[in-house]
C-alpha cells in the first residue's frame, strides 16, 4: 500500500525538505501542507490521510491541540510530531494525545525515513488484520486430516519462534498464549473479529483446572516480560531488525517508547501492555 501524507508545518523549508525525502525514498504520497493550526483542520479532515507530519509549535494553534480536535474523527490516522523540544514531559502528553512518533529538528534523512517506513508497516499490520478472514485459513486450515495437522505445526513454529525472539520462551505464560492463539486464529478466519479474552481465559481453566485469574495474570506477565525485552533491546540496538518488527507488530510504539524511557531513567512509568495486540500480532506474524 502507498501511504498518503499530509505535512503540518509553518516553516516552508521544513515542508519542502520532508516532501522531497518522500518522494526520494518513495515513501508514500503527500496529498497537502498547510502552515497554520486551524487551517489544518480542514486539510487533514478533507484528506484523511493515513499519515500526518505535525509540527508542535504552530500559528493559530499548537500541533497537540489540532490533534485533540481531528483525531477522534480519524481512528486510522497516525500523527507523527515534528519538534526541536527534548523535554520528556511534553513528549509524555504528546504520546498521551496521540501522537505515534517523533521527529526532531533540525530534520535528519535517516531518522524521517525510519520512522515513516515503521509506520507504513504499522498500516500493513492494521489491514492485514482486518482481512484476516481471508489470509488465515492458509494456517489454520481445516481442524481434521494431514492438511490440518500441517496447518497446525506450522502455526505452532512460527509462534514459538516468535516466542525465541522476544526471549519468552521459557516463560510460563507462553503456553498459554498459544492456547488462546490457537482459540482467536479460527475465529478471525471466520470474520469473527469480535470476542472476549475473558471467555479466552475461561475456555482454558476448564481444560486446565487453572482459575481464570491466575492464567490472566501470567499472561500479562508474560507479555509484560516481552515489552521489557524489546524495550531493553531498543534502548542498546534501535536498528536491530528484531525490535524494528516486534516492537510495532505487538505492542503500540508509543508503549515501547514509554518503557525505554523508563529503562533509561527518563521517565518514572512503564510501558502498557495489550494482551489483544500482542495476540493477534502474532498471529499476523505467523502469516507473513
Amino acid at each position: 500500500m502507498t501511504l498518503r501524507l499530509v505535512i503540518v508545518d509553518d516553516d516552508a523549508g521544513v515542508r519542502r525538505i520532508l516532501k522531497n525525502i518522500i518522494a526520494e525514498y518513495r515513501l508514500g504520497t503527500v496529498l497537502g501542507e498547510c502552515s497554520d493550526g486551524l487551517s489544518a483542520e480542514r486539510v487533514i479532515a478533507d484528506f484523511q490521510p493515513d499519515l500526518a507530519l505535525v509540527d508542535l509549535l504552530l500559528p493559530g494553534q499548537d500541533g497537540l491541540t489540532l490533534i485533540d480536535h481531528v483525531s477522534p474523527s480519524l481512528p486510522n490516522t497516525t500523527f507523527i510530531m515534528i519538534s526541536q523540544s527534548e523535554s520528556q514531559q511534553m513528549i509524555t502528553k504528546a504520546y498521551e494525545r496521540g501522537v505515534s512518533f517523533f521527529i526532531r529538528k533540525p530534520i535528519n534523512v535517516v531518522e524521517v525515513v525510519k520512522v515513516i517506513e515503521r509506520v507504513a508497516e504499522s498500516q500493513r499490520l492494521r489491514q492485514a488484520l482486518s482481512l484476516i478472514s481471508e489470509t488465515a485459513t492458509r494456517i489454520t486450515g481445516p481442524v481434521h486430516g494431514t492438511h490440518g495437522e500441517n496447518a497446525e505445526n506450522t502455526l505452532r513454529s512460527r509462534v514459538y519462534r516468535s516466542f525465541s525472539d522476544i526471549g519468552i520462551l521459557g516463560e510460563t505464560g507462553a503456553k498459554t498464549i498459544f492456547q488462546m492463539i490457537e482459540h482467536i486464529a479460527p475465529l478471525l478466519a471466520d470474520g469473527t473479529s469480535e470476542y472476549q479474552l475473558s471467555d479466552m481465559y475461561q475456555q482454558i481453566s476448564e481444560k486446565t483446572s487453572t482459575d481464570t485469574k491466575t492464567i490472566e495474570q501470567r499472561v500479562r506477565r508474560t507479555i509484560t516480560k516481552a515489552l521489557q525485552n524489546m524495550a531493553n533491546l531498543g534502548a542498546e540496538d534501535y536498528d536491530n531488525e528484531k525490535f524494528q518488527t516486534y516492537s510495532t507488530a505487538l505492542f503500540d510504539f508509543k508503549e515501547v517508547r514509554q518503557e525505554m524511557n523508563y529503562i533509561q531513567g527518563k521517565s518514572p512509568y512503564h510501558g502498557k501492555i495489550s494482551v489483544r495486540k500482542f495476540l493477534e500480532g502474532l498471529i499476523y506474524l505467523a502469516q507473513d
